[in-house]
């Protein structure tokens, strides 16, 4: 399996809304509302991939082409899920391994 670079990620994930500020101060969004947007676009992008290839099984859509394209997102983005999950869960373990 390829390694995902940060460019890689850049281009997959949607961007962020960049910090306002309000006092002198930065305000950023929540790393956990960040993810669980995320996962609802991963989610969006695989329902959508299954309504594409239902509509293309049923004969409501011709186009092979956007369905194929419609898949190819839905896999890439769950690849991308799960290597920030392996990685994440690999981070963990190793502050958990840490003497203090």
């Amino acid at each position: 399996m390829n390694d995902l670079t940060i460019s890689d990620l850049q281009r997959i994930l949607p961007p962020m809304d960049a910090p306002k500020k309000e006092t002198g101060e930065a305000s950023q969004v929540p790393f956990g509302d960040y993810i669980k947007g995320s996962l609802a676009d991963v989610n969006r992008q695989m329902i959508d991939a299954d309504q594409a290839i239902e509509d293309l099984s049923t004969g409501k859509n011709q186009d092979i082409h956007n369905t194929m394209i419609a898949m190819q997102k839905a896999e890439i983005s769950f690849e991308l899920v799960m290597q920030i999950r392996n990685k994440l869960i690999s981070a963990y373990d190793e502050i958990r391994r840490m003497s203090i």
